[in-house]
């Protein structure tokens, strides 16, 4: 029996071999499909797909045969990946290299071997797709061509597998970058939008220059738009990464409108665009929807017939149901989009028409299509140039999703909290407390802030709380662990968690018998209102 030596590129070889990440791997249907196909081609009894690492010959997949390794030094395909063409033994008995091998002498009894290379793109040789029988036999001519092609797909499927896992790898890294990012830029906007917003609700208390109430909504504006920005960056990537989750709520329609209007109706008159929203009697006065995806597509789509309408035109929304589908229409008197440009409507990061002129971060139709999608819906467009655009989005209401005429009471924005009530804030961030601080004042309610999980674990020991807001990124103790031991010890205390990191969000769900409520910077006063509301509510008196 010969043992074959290594290659000379021996090192390069297996660092080929390794970079695929196949070894001791499970078994996969697209490689064992291969391998039954080269068994009936070649009508023969086994067929494997063997990678040669340094001291074994291990199966990827197998025909015929219950081991999963083999010893290198006796293994057949240790000498076929020395060997360009397919390395075929016709009679293993009359080869010297051999007749005394082990796997000749006994089972499996190998009489006749064929195997041709699985080569990298490379060029190195990491093992064999090789037919195998108890007796002897030849390959035909169509057999060996065959069996090479099988190869070249066994090695093209590993590439396609090697590729996955690199994208998966890639888009971590993307994810946790803009994690990241999340937090850097939503840190400083915390402090801009907050202290703006604060200065604007008091500016009429103040005797102060007109233009310091101008230039400070100036200031709100162009937070609030950088914020929009890093939003739909952002959301398009917890669509791409599947965190994206459908939140279904029972919403009074005549509200939900009537907020959406006055947003919009902003823009529309900023611009001199004539804007209206027409809401057919067949819909209930209530429904059970996803009220923010739903709110954000119609934002988005209206936003866009908005800004590419002159003034003096129109644009209009149209709500209504047709055959179970809840179908909302955003028409517009706009430049309309021409058939070529249509198709790449609603691609990432690209803008098409007009739009190459205009500001915006090219996401808001992509981010669109995805919400849509997620919701299980579908968007049409119809247009043509110079003559307007109509989108159509049809949204099903499934049998998780109902619709009601019930007068339900739609949750007060108001304050009706306890103002005696005691307040701790964790945060570490100094101007995200001074945020924070005059929030808290405005609403005239007093908070104590500590920077640490440990100090908050601390004062917790000493004084009593009944709300307790908890920073997630903190130096020393993270707000998790600290939110864990504090509700080891105080498990009737609500916890809610704080960050500028809009991917925690994701992670809520495996922490709610940690965090009671999750609010995301920067903090929206409105909602900071609704969780006090909920949380610390004034009690009917007895």
């Amino acid at each position: 029996m010969k043992i074959v030596s290594p290659s000379i590129d021996e090192i390069t070889r297996l660092k080929a071999l390794y970079d695929y990440d196949v070894l001791d791997t499970e078994a996969e249907k697209i490689f064992d499909d291969l391998t039954q196909l080269a068994a009936q081609i070649c009508n023969t009894p086994i067929t494997l797909i063997s990678l040669v690492d340094s001291d074994r010959q291990w199966f990827k997949s197998k025909v015929g045969l219950d081991a999963k390794e083999i010893s290198r030094d006796i293994a057949f395909c240790a000498h076929a990946i020395h060997q360009k063409e397919i390395f075929e033994v016709e009679d293993t008995l009359k080869d010297k290299r051999f007749f005394d091998n082990p796997l000749v002498t006994s089972a499996p009894n190998i009489r006749f071997y064929a195997g041709t290379q699985l080569v990298s793109p490379d060029g190195h040789a990491i093992g064999t797709l090789c037919v195998i029988d108890d007796k002897p036999n030849k390959l035909t001519q169509d057999q060996r061509q065959a069996l090479e092609v099988l190869g070249r797909s066994v090695i093209s499927q590993m590439e396609l597998r090697k590729k996955i896992k690199e994208l998966e790898v890639a888009n971590q890294h993307k994810t946790e970058f803009l994690s990241n990012m999340s937090h850097e830029l939503r840190t400083p906007l915390n402090a801009i939008i907050g202290f703006s917003r604060l200065m604007l609700d008091n500016f009429k208390y103040h005797t102060l220059p007109v233009k310091f109430s101008e230039y400070i909504g100036h200031i709100d504006y162009s937070g609030r738009r950088l914020l929009s920005v890093v939003n739909s960056v952002i959301d398009l990537n917890k669509i791409e990464a599947g965190m994206m989750q459908v939140e279904f709520e029972s919403i009074c329609l005549r509200t939900f409108i009537k907020d959406l209007e006055g947003m919009l109706a902003i823009t529309a008159n900023e611009k001199e665009v004539e804007f209206s929203v027409d809401v057919s009697d067949n819909l209930p006065t209530h429904l059970t929807i996803d009220q923010a995806k739903i709110s954000q597509i119609i934002t988005n789509l209206a936003h866009n017939a908005i800004k590419f309408t002159n003034s003096g035109k129109w644009v209009k929304i149209e709500l209504s149901l047709n055959n179970e589908q809840f179908v909302i229409t955003v028409a517009d008197q706009g430049a309309g989009i021409s058939s070529i440009d249509q198709t790449k409507l609603f691609n990432k990061f690209q803008q098409v028409g007009q739009a190459k002129s205009s500001e915006g971060s090219g996401l808001g139709l992509s981010i669109t299509q995805g919400l849509v999608d997620i919701l299980g819906g579908t968007i049409n467009v119809l247009s043509n140039l110079g003559s307007g655009s109509i989108f159509k989005v049809q949204l099903p209401l499934q049998s998780d999703i109902t619709i009601s005429n019930e007068d339900l009471n739609p949750s007060p924005d108001k304050a009706s909290f306890n103002h005696s009530s005691k307040v701790l804030l964790v945060e570490d961030n100094e101007i995200n407390q001074a945020v924070m601080l005059a929030i808290f004042e405005s609403l005239d309610i007093p908070i104590i802030i500590v920077g640490t999980g440990e100090e908050a674990i601390e004062i917790i020991s000493n004084r009593h709380f009944d709300l307790i807001f908890m920073d997630i990124h903190l130096p020393g103790i993270d707000g998790r662990q600290a939110s864990e031991k504090i509700k080891h010890t105080h498990p009737n205390i609500p916890i809610v968690a704080l960050s500028a990191d809009v991917f925690n969000q994701h992670n809520v769900a495996e922490n709610n018998k940690i965090w009671d409520e999750y609010l995301c910077k920067p903090i929206e006063k409105e909602k900071l209102v609704q969780t006090l509301n909920r949380f610390i509510p004034v009690l009917p008196s007895a």
